[in-house]
Formats: C-alpha cells, structure tokens, sequence
C-alpha cells in the first residue's frame, strides 16, 4: 500500500478499491469482502457518531477475536476516537480497573464467553461508570443494548455533515489505540498510540514479516494484545492480507485451520507452539502453505525450533523473530532466519530502519557493544504515553524521545540484539547478580524441559534465591535431583536454583507469557 496513507482506516478504502471482492476477513462460516468490510467500518462510524462519540472519547470492546473487533476500532479512529480492547477472559475486577481508567462512552461487548455473562457485567459497569452511555451487543440482541449488527444497518443521513468535519479536523498525531499492559508485575498501565506511530510500525514490519497482499495470516491472540491489534490485524489490513480469527488459541483447532484456510503466515508466541508440537496432528498437518514462521514475547525452545527447523528445511519456509513491546506498537527489532540455522541462536536482530536502539547503564549512559545493560529505543513508533499517569510516562521517556524498556540486552558489533531479561527481574544473592532469563534458557535447554520459569524468594543468608518452575515432555520421569545436577554441570554455583517444582501446565498471562505472580500465589512461602 502507498506510503501516503497517514490514517488507519485508509488502508481498507484502498483495498477495497483495488479488490474489492476478495477476502479480507474470515470467522467461522463469516467472510467479509474488503468492499463489506469498507461499507461496515463507515457504517459503524457514523453510528458512534450518531450515540455522541465525541473527538477523544473513548470505545471500549470486551470480546474474543473477531470480525466486530476490526471493524470498531477502524470506526473509531475514523472519528478520531480511542479505541481499547479488552479480553472476555480477564475477572470483573481486571475489567473494572481498565474500564474506570479509560472511562469509554460506548462498550461493545459479546453476550457470553464460556460461563461468565458479559452481558450482565456490562450492565454493572454501566451503572457505576457515569461515562458508559451506549451498551451494544455483538451476538444477539437485548432491550437495553442494540445489536453491534442492527445499528450498521440504520441511516445516518443526518451525520453527514459531523462526519465530514470530523475527518476534516483529524491529525496523524490523534490518539487511536489503548492497549493496557498485561500486568505482569502490578496493575496494567493504559498504553497510548496514534494512527501515526501504529503505521510507522507496520510499515516496516510487513515486509520483515513477508506479509503481502495475497498472504493469510491466523489470529487467535486476545484483543488486548499489541499482536491482535497490530502486529497480525493491522499489519494484514495494511499489506492487504487476509486474516482468518480463531475466537480462543485452541491448538488442535489451529492446527486444522492452518490446512483448511492455507493459512501463509503464522505468528504465535512459543507456548503455542510447544501445545501445538504436543498435539498428535501436529507431525500430520500439511505445512506446505506457510511461508513465515514468526514467534516474540520469550525465547523459544530447543524442541520449538528443531521442529520448525524440520519444516523449514522441507518446505523453504523463514522463521522470524524480533524484540518488542506494547509501548513500541510491537517488534522494533527482527531478523530472518532460513534453514538450516543454528538453534542456539537467540538474537532478535538489528533495529528497524526507522528506530533507533541502544544499551545503556544504570545513568542511562550508551555502552559500548557486548555489554549488558537497558534498552532504549527512539523513533516514530513509541507510544504517546500512559494514559492519565504523567509520572509513570515520564519515568521511562525523556526529553529527547528515548524511551527505556527495563529490558535488558545487549548489542554485537553489527548491531544485532541479544535479550538477558528484564531489569526488575534481577536477582541478588550473596553479591552476585542472577539474570533469570539465563537460567530459564539453561534449563529449557535440558531435552526433557519444555518451558521454564525462575522466580526470587528471600533468603536470610543470601538476601534473594531463586526457585525453578518447569514444564516437562508428555511422560518425562525427571526428578528433582536430576534436573539440578544438570544445572551444577551447566552453571554458576550461585545461579543453581534452590527448589524445583514440576507442572503439567505453568500459568500463562493473555500475552502467552508465564504469569510468575501466579507461581508465587501457588507456591507459597
């Protein structure tokens, strides 16, 4: 697509112009042409306008993923409106806190997610968010909130005129995404972007990616995920690529979709590709139509990448990966790889042409490549800021555009990224500091290990140990015993974790990230 285009909503307009017909999205038995997908966000639009949806405000969007989701955030940016996601999985209270920090005027939501009524939460956040004035409902219909479907079939006829000063007045510079952190280590922050900086990612990632415009990527992450709403969604609709959603990660569901829908491009962090490779079907699926492999948010396993590496060497398909985060609008940061290659390569790659990147100490000084410190990225694709927090925005980005990641890394003489974990992840024991992240790879390296996890616990001598959470292959005896001696043969003393303990699964976040709070709540001290 033309370099030109400065807003989000433009790219549908010019897909649907150059193939109107052809695939945009596919959701079960729903295929929605790029002509209808145009027609649906134009329609949506003038609807958020019709309810009163005014420059700036808010609409928030409680769903899995699919077709609604798209179509309402293009909407809303093309109002200039915010538009934020928010997975039916979270709890009531994780979707009150969101919802009480945006403050949405409009919330789009299913009627049920498995057990939980989302429904009837909507009508309770209703009644304690003054700021919540329009309920719709995706999937059905209900006195007191319309069909998502219903209001695109109405006129607004009368809007015409607010929707041309609208677009008018709208700036590339104007808030149109908020993606709330997953929370990892506290309370999620609201992460703000602009059509600006959401295009200066994609424009350099579809190409990394080998997204183009016959391509067809699977999306199956949640909608609150920098993933779902740019690295695959966004990334498709500005490369013209069709994106077929699966609601929920399911991996034997992936797996037969992947071969039903000849999917091209498949993105998924390592967890979901270790569940596929334990699903039988897995040596059985017909890979011949992805061309890209692409994986982020944790390093992936020996077992993950010699079974890529078998595909790849019969098939002629790339594995890409790169180093990103919410608050970058994704990878800053990617390399290629084609077989055969080295799978104890665990570079990310040299930054994006249109970034810069650099490690730097503890004063936030450059260091001089091999050494390990911050990363810190400047350029056209970090965030505005978070929302409503000026002291936790300015903690992290200075007055020359540097934002600092609390990621640690360091850099090769040709400007290649290595990852040693984040900088709050930090362990101090008897002195010495423990990069978890070394250790969590030590130990996935065992051939009986699929995944991995160090938590810090507080020691009277040591002031910090650290204990191990690990994922072991479908039938592994391994002990306790063992697995610690192999760390004694492959570590430092001081990094050999003190306690062991097994899972048959480890709790993972909505961004497919171990939740290593959820560790500590289940192994208590």
């Amino acid at each position: 697509m033309a370099e030109t285009k400065r807003f989000l909503w433009q790219c549908v307009e010019h897909w649907a112009s150059v193939k109107g017909d052809a695939e945009a999205l596919v959701f079960e038995d729903t295929r929605l042409s790029w002509a209808e997908l145009a027609r649906q966000v134009d329609q949506a639009a003038r609807a958020f306008l019709a309810l009163g949806v005014g420059r700036g405000d808010c609409v928030a969007c409680i769903s899995s993923a699919r077709p609604e989701f798209v179509i309402s955030f293009l909407a809303a940016s093309k109002i200039s409106a915010l538009w934020t996601g928010i997975s039916p999985r979270y709890t009531v209270g994780e979707m009150g806190r969101i919802l009480r920090g945006c403050r949405p005027t409009v919330l789009i939501t299913q009627e049920r997610y498995h057990n939980t009524n989302l429904l009837e939460r909507a009508f309770t956040f209703n009644f304690e968010l003054a700021s919540i004035e329009h309920i719709i409902l995706i999937d059905g219909e209900h006195g007191d909130a319309p069909s998502f479907h219903t209001i695109l079939k109405k006129d607004y006829s009368d809007t015409a005129s607010l929707y041309e000063e609208r677009l008018a007045a709208a700036s590339p510079g104007d808030n149109a995404l908020l993606m709330y952190t997953s929370g990892s280590s506290g309370n999620p922050k609201g992460v703000l972007h602009t059509h600006s900086s959401v295009i200066s990612n994609v424009s350099q990632q579809h190409t990394l990616y080998n997204i183009h415009k016959n391509s067809r990527i699977l999306l199956h992450f949640p909608i609150n995920h920098v993933a779902a709403d740019v690295e695959i969604s966004y990334c498709a609709l500005f490369a013209g690529a069709t994106i077929v959603m699966q609601p929920d990660f399911n991996a034997k569901a992936s797996l037969e979709i992947i071969e039903k829908e000849n999917i091209t491009v498949l993105g998924q962090v390592p967890a979901m590709y270790i569940l596929q490779l334990r699903e039988p079907s897995f040596h059985l699926t017909r890979w011949d139509s992805v061309e890209t492999f692409v994986w982020g948010g944790s390093p992936a396993s020996k077992e993950m990448l010699e079974a890529l590496h078998r595909i790849c060497s019969r098939t002629g398909a790339i594995l890409v990966t790169g180093y990103g985060s919410t608050e970058l609008c994704g990878f800053v940061t990617a390399t290629q790889k084609k077989a055969p290659f080295p799978v104890s390569d665990q570079s990310t790659g040299p930054v994006y042409p249109n970034c810069e990147l650099r490690i730097v100490d503890e004063q936030r000084n450059p260091l001089p490549p091999g050494q390990i410190g911050e990363i810190a990225v400047r350029g056209p694709v970090v965030m505005k800021g978070y929302l409503n927090e000026p002291i936790q925005t300015a903690a992290v980005l200075d007055a020359a555009g540097w934002y600092y990641t609390h990621d640690l890394g360091s850099l090769d003489k040709e400007g290649n990224l290595t990852l040693h974990g984040r900088r709050t992840d930090m362990i101090k024991t008897g002195g010495e500091n423990i990069f978890p992240f070394e250790i969590e790879l030590t130990l996935e390296s065992h051939p009986q290990i699929l995944f991995a996890a160090i938590t810090a616990v507080p020691d009277d001598v040591f002031t910090e140990v650290c204990h191990a959470h690990v994922m072991t292959v479908p039938g592994s005896k391994l002990t306790e015993m063992q697995l610690l001696s192999w760390c004694r043969d492959h570590l430092a003393h001081f990094k050999i974790p003190q306690r062991v303990f097994f899972y048959a699964t480890l709790p993972l976040l909505p961004n497919g990230k171990v939740d290593k709070l959820k560790l500590v709540e289940i192994n208590p001290l």
